[in-house]
């Protein structure tokens, strides 16, 4: 209790000097929490975005891919990819579990004279399990459709919404070109994936589809490969030997689909980087602040120190309450931090749409650190004030 008492007097007498060193602890741990909580959010974001199983997929592209910039892009094409390229990889290939090849197409989706802006892609039914990705209402593509060079679609939440007003309008009519294509299947609602494109505002036909009736071309833009657990390496192994011996020269690239689409992943990485260092910035500057803040109070109250020492108290006495205010100061910085990270982070996931990511791992090693740091900048002071000696420092009273 004399601990507690000496310090709220002492509190009540340096009110801004006592505000300015917690809010240097706080503006550490501040910065330290927001880091691994908007971290952790994005991370969230991103798997979400890939799908269930989308951070192991594997994509094949026909050409180069090089990372210009920051960005990945696709800087030479080769129509040689085919869908007898995506047979031999499902039969020879033991570490592929999966295999979905793809070919995008551009017409334009309409229905009822109005218009809108969508992505059309032609997919196996295999797509659906790799991408893991669910259907809102109806199914998605199956084999008979491809089979049968179909003309069904499975939409996008968005172009279900924007063209028919409404969420699951199975069994209506959407237009590609003037191609009327029934509609089976309606996805869930996804938002953009990491590489920015609305996922939400998609068109699904079978794979044949696409080519024989849309683009009457026989090569693919890719293939979507989800291999074995564990068996990532030995699939790209297997599959970038396997089409070597099918096309005698190396004209496709065989890539992680997260390293394809990696934009917000370099950023997230930048952003933990910076702030990393904006942290340790801060708790120094807090450590600093406890430091010269417990050296100059140990000045300012010599005569308590003098007084206490002279009825009784030990100089062990002296040094755990200075200890133990300089601890008081980093564990209230440490509160106030984690508190307006936590409450940054919320608010950060709620605009950006990101699913919210509670951090308490970044919570525990900040608020330990700010303790550490604290008890560290209080020990000088601490022992300063155990070092006078009661007659000094009472002989000029």
């Amino acid at each position: 209790m004399l601990l507690v008492r000496a310090l709220l007097s002492y509190v009540k007498e340096n009110k801004k000097r006592i505000l300015l060193s917690v809010v240097g602890v706080a503006i550490g741990v501040f910065s330290l929490t927001l880091m691994m909580g908007i971290t952790g959010a994005m991370k969230r974001e991103v798997l979400r975005a890939l799908g269930n199983l989308g951070a192991l997929v594997l994509v094949v592209v026909p050409g180069d891919i090089k990372n210009l910039g920051g960005r990945t892009l696709q800087v030479s094409f080769y129509p040689t990819l085919t869908v007898s390229d995506a047979e031999a990889i499902r039969d020879k290939c033991p570490s592929v579990s999966l295999v979905s090849p793809y070919k995008k197409v551009n017409p334009s989706v309409h229905y009822g004279g109005k218009y809108i802006s969508a992505s059309v892609f032609g997919l196996t039914p295999e797509y659906e399990k790799i991408a893991g990705y669910k259907v809102l209402c109806g199914r998605f593509l199956n084999k008979d459709d491809v089979e049968g060079i179909k003309q069904v679609a499975v939409i996008g939440y968005e172009v279900a919404k924007e063209l028919y007003g409404e969420a699951c309008p199975v069994g209506k009519t959407v237009y590609l070109f003037y191609a009327p294509y029934k509609i089976v299947g309606v996805m869930e609602r996804r938002g953009t994936d990491i590489s920015g494109e609305n996922l939400d505002t998609r068109v699904y036909i079978p794979l044949t589809s696409a080519l024989r009736r849309i683009s009457n071309v026989d090569y693919l833009d890719g293939i979507y490969l989800l291999p074995l657990p564990s068996k990532v390496e030995e699939a790209e192994k297997e599959v970038e030997s396997l089409l070597l011996q099918r096309h005698g020269t190396k004209d496709f690239t065989v890539s992680r689909y997260e390293d394809i689409v990696n934009t917000r992943k370099q950023a997230m990485e930048i952003f933990s980087r910076l702030s990393i260092i904006v942290s340790v910035i801060a708790f120094g500057v807090g450590a600093l602040g406890i430091l010269a803040v417990m050296t100059l109070s140990v000045y300012e109250r010599l005569v308590e120190i003098g007084v206490r020492r002279a009825f009784g108290a030990t100089r062990w006495d002296i040094f755990k309450q200075f200890l133990f205010e300089s601890a008081f100061l980093s564990v209230s910085g440490a509160l106030f931090g984690v508190l307006f990270a936590v409450l940054f982070v919320f608010l950060i996931s709620r605009f950006a749409g990101w699913p919210f990511y509670l951090p308490v791992k970044g919570a525990l090693i900040s608020f330990s650190l700010s303790v550490l740091i604290g008890l560290l900048s209080g020990v000088y002071p601490a022992l300063r004030a155990t070092s006078f000696e009661p007659k000094e420092v009472l002989k000029d009273i």
